[in-house]
């Protein structure tokens, strides 16, 4: 009796161990059926069963396809991280290339900025500069011009009026030495024929001398003149005739002394004028000369500029082809990394999958096509 209740108790508990591995069986075929690519090879596993076919030959063949997927991985792990060494050379050379071209980019704005841009504005300054002094000192030569001809005029008129009135002196004293006589032999005198010319000559040279421009105090010397000459025939001296002769010996003196003050000072006018003159030449010319050698040198300063220009903006260019071709590389790494990973994971997954039916296929064979046989009844369908 108590061997008969032994033997029911371990009937009993190979029952519950079946059911349990069954239970055990059923959920680790529902999980990989859940896998599409699992879901596939139990339909395969399923049809290779019905064919009879040595179970050793299907677990070969699973074997070769674990193996597979693991050498799979080892050959794409090298690639992988040769693909990614390149990717680092090459990053590596796109980032050298963008900080030389960035230095070459900030030499040059320096040079623009620190350089250039103020060179020009020297320059620009210096012309105008210059070309309002050219301005100033043309206007003041101009005006040295003017002046010199107004006083070249000035001057022709001041000796004209000298001239006319050293000729009025003269036509006088002819007068008196022509008009005088003897009279009882013991004095000269004017004759009335000379008295008369000399108040008319007076007279008119009265009216000439006040139309003078510079001396017009002529006139009065003209009146003293004839004041003293109608009173000459009165002196009854002939003494008095030669003081008259004398005085006008004298105011020719005084005048031909203005006339030759009067030339000295035309003289030392054109000296100052000459020299001053001279000056403003070699200042027009210094000014010129540094005018048109500025205006050369900011023409150059600006083909430079201009030159610089154009290549920083072939650098800025290249800048921005090599960030993206860099941007570019980058993400075209990454997404290969990216790939990798996946392609990874998946062949991972596809790979304990199979690895999990060789499991399924060691641990019970029997249960295994129970199973599978339950699945196929129960409406599945193939997928090839």
């Amino acid at each position: 009796m108590k061997n008969v209740n032994k033997f029911v108790i371990l009937s009993f508990l190979l029952v519950i161990n079946y059911a349990l591995e069954d239970m055990d069986m059923k959920q680790q075929i529902d999980q990989l059926d859940q896998n599409r690519f699992g879901h596939t090879l139990l339909d395969t596993i399923y049809l290779q069963l019905q064919t009879q076919e040595p179970i050793e030959r299907l677990m070969g063949t699973l074997q070769q396809i674990e193996d597979r997927y693991y050498q799979d991985q080892k050959e794409e792990d090298v690639s992988h991280r040769e693909y990614q060494d390149s990717c680092t050379v090459d990053l590596q050379n796109l980032d050298q290339n963008i900080k030389i071209s960035d230095n070459e980019r900030i030499k040059l704005e320096a040079r623009l900025e620190g350089e250039l841009y103020p060179k020009r504005e020297i320059l620009q300054k210096l012309i105008a500069q210059k070309s309002a002094e050219l301005k100033e000192f043309k206007g003041e030569l101009n005006e040295l011009d003017e002046q010199r001809e107004e006083e070249h005029e000035e001057h022709q008129h001041k000796i004209h009026e000298h001239e006319d009135v050293i000729g009025i002196l003269m036509q006088a004293r002819t007068l008196f030495s022509e008009n005088l006589q003897t009279h009882d032999n013991s004095f000269i005198e004017l004759n009335n024929n000379g008295i008369e010319l000399l108040q008319k000559h007076f007279g008119a040279s009265i009216k000439r001398a006040s139309k003078f421009t510079y001396r017009t105090s002529w006139g009065k010397m003209f009146k003293a003149l004839a004041t003293i000459t109608s009173r000459v025939h009165q002196l009854q001296d002939s003494a008095q005739v030669e003081n008259v002769i004398l005085l006008i010996d004298q105011l020719l003196d005084q005048v031909h002394d203005s006339m030759d003050l009067e030339k000295f000072s035309e003289e030392k006018r054109i000296q100052a004028y000459g020299k001053t003159r001279n000056l403003l030449v070699i200042s027009i010319n210094t000014t010129e000369s540094t005018l048109a050698n500025a205006i050369s040198d900011l023409a150059l300063v600006n083909e430079v500029i201009d030159q610089t220009l154009a290549t920083l903006d072939n650098v800025n260019q290249r800048l921005e082809m090599l960030q993206q071709s860099r941007d570019d590389r980058f993400t075209i790494c990454e997404q290969e990394a990216q790939d990798y990973q996946d392609s990874r994971s998946q062949r991972e997954s596809d790979r304990d999958v199979v690895s999990q039916t060789i499991g399924l296929l060691n641990k019970s064979l029997r249960t295994l096509k129970e199973q599978l046989a339950l699945r196929i009844s129960a409406g599945e369908q193939f997928e090839y």
